[in-house]
């Protein structure tokens, strides 16, 4: 059928006036209209027009523009051969390579390590501080999408081969914890070391793992955290953060945790809770639901055990 005498249909079929044909006909019509109209902008989506281009970057057949301006949303288009094969929309800002504030990766690195090239585009949502995204793309013989990392508020996070092995590694935070109990500034936030690994990016445990403190460190701890004074010894029994305990608590606990040491983590819990202090066990509770919030909590536990754990 002529694009002429479908553009016809169409317009007939909004006014009722294509005579010999039925609904059906027409509704068919109306549809290969539509896809006809998006196929033929293909290279126009979905960044409407009259935004500026902010980058763009090449490999092989492969071509990345980021758009912005004058709009304050951004959007991606990836293309192949001069035909959009993703596109990306909803963020404030993206960025080819990763986040704005931190080392970006040159599109075609093999980030994976599987011998196939890989593009990088960081996604940052808008607001002060959150949220980041990034997104991991094959850009080879095929085209897929590898997998999307949540950095949350890690503006910095990037990747990196750290052990010089040919993989690289996600470098980021964890911010399960991020308001609980206290100010955004105050909230303790662990390194996460990430990795690809059955087809997905996974905490990499023994990356993160960090000689643990001697035993006079250990007790300075447990004397710090003992005596410090944001104890809140009113906190209610219906308490849903902190439970009264001071931040440097589950600062220490979760530093344990995330470097190979959750035993210490827990004893840390135990040798610092002042006697006369209520709450402990419900501390427990809360702390444990809150850990379970984070986006690495199933690779967490595989190497932590559950919380509160079973002695």
């Amino acid at each position: 059928m002529s694009r002429f005498l479908l553009m016809l249909m169409v317009a007939g079929s909004m006014s009722g006036q294509v005579p010999g044909l039925s609904d059906k006909q027409l509704q068919n019509a109306a549809a290969s209209f539509k896809a006809l109209r998006s196929s033929a902008s293909s290279d126009e989506l979905p960044c409407p027009k009259g935004r500026d281009q902010t980058a763009e970057a090449q490999f092989g057949d492969y071509v990345i523009r980021t758009f912005r301006w004058p709009e304050p949303e951004g959007c991606v288009q990836i293309l192949r051969k001069g035909k959009v094969v993703h596109s990306l929309t909803g963020g404030s800002d993206y960025q080819i390579g990763g986040f704005y504030k931190a080392p970006h990766m040159a599109v075609g690195t093999d980030v994976t390590g599987s011998g196939k090239p890989d593009a990088i585009i960081g996604e940052w949502s808008g607001g002060a501080h959150c949220c980041f995204t990034m997104f991991v793309f094959e850009i080879g013989d095929k085209f897929r999408e590898i997998g999307q990392i949540h950095a949350d508020h890690s503006d910095r996070a990037h990747f990196v081969d750290l052990n010089r092995d040919g993989h690289y590694e996600f470098v980021g935070s964890e911010w399960a914890f991020a308001y609980w109990g206290t100010s955004f500034m105050d909230s303790p936030a662990p390194e996460v070391i990430l990795n690809y690994s059955n087809r997905r990016f996974g905490l990499a445990y023994d990356l993160m793992r960090r000689p643990g403190p001697t035993s006079d460190e250990f007790a300075k701890l447990v004397e710090d955290v003992a005596s410090d004074e944001n104890w809140n010894p009113r906190a209610g029994s219906d308490c849903l953060e902190g439970c009264g305990a001071p931040v440097s608590l589950w600062k220490g606990m979760l530093e344990m945790m995330y470097t190979g040491h959750a035993d210490l983590g827990w004893k840390l819990l135990d040798q610092s809770w002042p006697i006369q202090q209520q709450g402990k066990p419900l501390f427990i509770r809360q702390f444990c639901k809150q850990l379970r919030y984070s986006h690495y909590w199933h690779d967490l536990k595989n190497a932590i055990g559950g919380c509160p754990p079973k002695f």
